[in-house]
């Protein structure tokens, strides 16, 4: 049987990886109209990401980004095999409690200190991009609770 560890570390990495995609395409692509226009938008937000150099790291060299990222999914995986006898049982459910935890761990700090308070981004924004966290968040955590399996609990009422 393989260890608990190990499945979260490897579920994490995927995990993250997919959750990246999606977060790239609905930050880039779909709310690209909605976030990045010059009328709507912090001018200072918009030079850091798409004019200023060095441009982010997952513009310039997507294959180290992802690398980096693939290293962030296994914490991420490892702090859920920590925490995972406190989440629901049911799969979804858990996945769904981790995503919660995370938002609100990561994403409203992160909206907060970045967007709205170093770059001046506006308000509504910030709102929206929590909304796109929490779809981005709630992909990662269902892929990673599904990837890692029954909970400790289950598999011991199973034994």
């Amino acid at each position: 049987m393989v260890s608990k560890w190990v499945r979260a570390g490897i579920s994490g990495a995927i995990a993250f990886l997919i959750a990246n995609i999606v977060s790239n395409i609905l930050f880039f692509q779909l709310g690209r109209g909605i976030l990045f226009e010059h009328e709507q938008q912090s001018d200072k937000l918009i030079a850091v990401l798409f004019e200023m150099e060095p441009l982010p790291l997952m513009f310039t060299n997507g294959v180290l980004y992802l690398s980096l990222a693939a290293g962030i999914g296994v914490i991420h995986g490892l702090v859920f095999a920590l925490i995972e006898p406190v989440l629901p049982q049911h799969t979804l459910s858990r996945g769904l409690a981790f995503a919660a935890i995370v938002w609100a761990l990561m994403a409203l700090y992160f909206e907060f200190h970045a967007p709205f308070n170093m770059f001046g981004e506006p308000v509504i924004l910030v709102l929206v991009e929590l909304v796109f966290w929490a779809v981005v968040l709630a992909t990662e955590g269902i892929i990673l609770s599904f990837g890692y399996g029954a909970s400790r609990s289950e598999r011991y009422q199973h034994a």
